[in-house]
This record gives C-alpha cells, sequence and structure tokens, in this order.
C-alpha cells in the first residue's frame, strides 16, 4: 500500500506542478494583456478564451488530489474532537467510499463527454476554433486521479480500523496542536 500511496502521490505532485503552472500563465496572459492593452492598444484577443476555457480548468482539477492527500479541502470534523480513534477511521472510510463512488461518476461522465466533443469536433463558436474537449479532458484527469486518491485512503484506513495497526494517519483536527504544527496556522 506505501508503494501504491507514493507512486500516486508522484503523479499528483505532477498534477500539482501544472497546476500551478497554469496559476502562473493566469498572471503571465493577464499581466501582458493589461500591457498590451493599454500601452499599446492592442489587447490580445484570445486570453479570455484561452484562461476560461483551458487554464482555471487546469488550474482547479489538476489540484483536487494532491490538495486531498495533503488534507488541504475544508474538512468539517466537529465530531472528530469526541470520537475515538476507532470512529475516526470509520468515519474515513464511509467519507472515501461515498466520495469516490461520487468522483468516479464524474469521471466516468467527463470522460464520455470529452471523447464525445472529440469525435464531433466541438469548437467554442468566437473569433478563434477553440477545441472543447482539451478543456472538458482536464475534469475527468483531476476526478479520477482524486477518486484513485481516495479507494487508496479509504482502504488504508479500513485496514487500520480493522487491525489496529495505522497504514495511513488519520488528518490532524482542526485547532489541535498536530495540525497547528502541519501548517504553521488554525
Amino acid at each position: 500500500m506505501r508503494r501504491l500511496d507514493r507512486g500516486l502521490a508522484g503523479v499528483e505532485v505532477a498534477a500539482s506542478w501544472l497546476s500551478a503552472l497554469a496559476l502562473f500563465a493566469i498572471m503571465w496572459i493577464v499581466g501582458i494583456d493589461v500591457g498590451m492593452r493599454y500601452l499599446l492598444n492592442r489587447p490580445f484577443g484570445w486570453s479570455y478564451d484561452v484562461i476560461s476555457l483551458y487554464v482555471i480548468v487546469a488550474l482547479f482539477f489538476l489540484a483536487l488530489s494532491r490538495t486531498f492527500a495533503v488534507n488541504g479541502h475544508i474538512n468539517v470534523d466537529l465530531l472528530h474532537h469526541v470520537l475515538p480513534r476507532r470512529g475516526r477511521y470509520a468515519c474515513e472510510v464511509v467519507i472515501c467510499a461515498l466520495s469516490a463512488a461520487f468522483f468516479a461518476v464524474l469521471t466516468k461522465a467527463g470522460a464520455d463527454r470529452a471523447i464525445e466533443a472529440y469525435q464531433a469536433g466541438d469548437v467554442l463558436a468566437g473569433s478563434y476554433p477553440w477545441p472543447t474537449w482539451a478543456s472538458i479532458a482536464f475534469m475527468p484527469l483531476g476526478a479520477g486521479l482524486l477518486t484513485l486518491r481516495l479507494v487508496l485512503s479509504g482502504t488504508c484506513h479500513a485496514v487500520s480500523l480493522a487491525t489496529g495497526r495505522e497504514v495511513l494517519a488519520l488528518p490532524a483536527i482542526a485547532g489541535s496542536a498536530e495540525a497547528i504544527a502541519q501548517r504553521g496556522f488554525e
């Protein structure tokens, strides 16, 4: 399981680097477009489409799995303060199973839609014929990575629940000394 976790973490890190690159691209495209607009009166005609169609979608979906892996998502852990360790493991198993099922459906629907858009040659109507399948493909890619992460985390928590041996550490409870040490704030 640790080998699977390390392998998936490597893919997640690569996806999160692409997500960071997307954020960097947004800043540069917008900055240069503003300069072109106000200094030379020649704005980019394609910047809004590229950013809204591709770059923001990549930024969001490619960061999903890594964000979950490092416990960066918003988490409602009101009951975790009063639950015993085994209860927390049980909650994590249920949360991961339900979330994995949802994101698996999302992955399948997104992949089907991207393939359909590719086969149909769908393009955005406008000044430039941007292919829509490339934008749609980021969603099943990110949701698929998150599905794999959720299945792996849920399995690890189930093994921990069954054996009593910690396979994967539980997420830190907000406000706890552990959470503050991990993030430096809370």
